[in-house]
């Protein structure tokens, strides 16, 4: 837990994430990317990292959903530039969808936790980039982003 707590402030002494504070049993808790509040939970038992919650208003069966998840999908591609890629051998992406409320997943491998905080960190900021690209409408209606 250590290293998680370290490679998160060290983003928040950097002044990428805003109100940064740890909640207790593996939680931490920021403003970043939308002037969201956005809750990162560490599990070393689970060997897991987790945004929960992440996204709001996409359904189960949608083709926005299933477009997020092939593009976490795609980040583990060879045809990545290795700063955007995901090692399989080192952490693996997922999504999943709650009653339309989408939580993005990492499964940290061989105690991988420094490499697993910053692909996390990397995959939300590029899915942002994409949300912010193809669906604009989306980011208005749920977080208030100007469509510009």
């Amino acid at each position: 837990m250590t290293v998680v707590r370290k490679q998160l402030q060290h983003y928040a002494d950097r002044g990428v994430f805003r109100g940064f504070s740890e909640a207790g049993n593996g939680r931490f808790k920021f403003s970043w990317l939308i002037n969201h509040q956005m809750e990162l939970s560490a599990d070393t038992t689970r060997h897991e990292l987790r945004f929960r919650r992440l996204l709001a208003g996409v359904p189960p069966a949608s083709a926005m959903y299933a477009d997020l998840k092939s593009f976490i999908q795609h980040r583990h591609d060879l045809d990545q530039p290795a700063h955007r890629r995901i090692d399989r051998k080192r952490a693996e992406a997922t999504c999943t969808n709650r009653g339309g409320i989408v939580s993005i997943s990492l499964k940290v491998k061989n105690n991988q936790y420094a490499y697993g905080v910053k692909r996390i960190v990397n995959l939300v900021h590029e899915l942002f980039v994409h949300l912010r690209q193809d669906y604009p409408e989306y980011l208005a209606e749920n977080f208030d982003v100007p469509q510009e």
